[in-house]
């Protein structure tokens, strides 16, 4: 079915059709694994092709109680977003994550500038990462979608299963959050001042 759309590509999945969902997941299983990657961020490609095919037997399961009204792509990542948050809670680890320069940009309002070096961008790449595996579940989830899907307010709020107005409140805070962990990170690399009558 290469020309038919998601919906009913998903629909006829949740009859049984194989050939559906296969066609379903040779178009999505690119954005799956970008998603695993950088949630969990997991270096090894195998191991996040391991968490994609949980997210598309979850998918393979779900599909006879897929509705319409939702988007195929929200309630596909609202099964990636499970299946990585059941990962991390199983694996207890502490996750890395590479945004784009795009995501990093966001922070240059809350006083943290991406520097132009090679090294000093990797150094400040490797803040980020840890700043990430801070915030709670959610804000990240909240971030990854915003900023390395791109989806809107509106859809993340579907994949989350939350409301509009939680998920700004969750962008709000994980920013701002970022944001001081960033700057407390930058004042402790600072070397500070001598002490007053040159105290050793």
């Amino acid at each position: 079915m290469p020309d038919a759309d998601d919906t009913s590509l998903l629909l006829a999945a949740g009859t049984g059709d194989r050939r559906a969902f296969g066609e379903l997941v040779e178009r999505h299983h690119r954005g799956v694994v970008r998603f695993v990657h950088r949630f969990l961020g997991i270096a090894d490609r195998a191991t996040a092709e391991d968490i994609a095919q949980d997210v598309f037997l979850a998918a393979w399961k779900a599909a006879p109680r897929f509705e319409p009204r939702a988007a195929v792509r929200t309630w596909l990542l609202r099964i990636t977003t499970n299946t990585c948050l059941n990962h991390r809670r199983s694996r207890r680890r502490r996750p890395s994550v590479a945004l784009t320069d795009q995501a990093i940009a966001t922070y240059e309002g809350g006083g943290v500038d991406p520097p132009d070096a090679a090294v000093a961008q990797e150094e400040f790449s490797a803040r980020l990462e840890a700043a990430l595996a801070e915030l709670p579940a959610n804000q990240r989830a909240a971030i990854v979608l915003r900023h390395v899907h791109d989806l809107s307010y509106a859809e993340i709020a579907d994949v989350l299963e939350t409301s509009l107005s939680a998920v700004e409140s969750l962008l709000f805070r994980a920013r701002r959050r970022l944001g001081t962990i960033l700057q407390d990170q930058k004042d402790l690399e600072t070397p500070q001042d001598s002490a007053p009558g040159g105290a050793q």
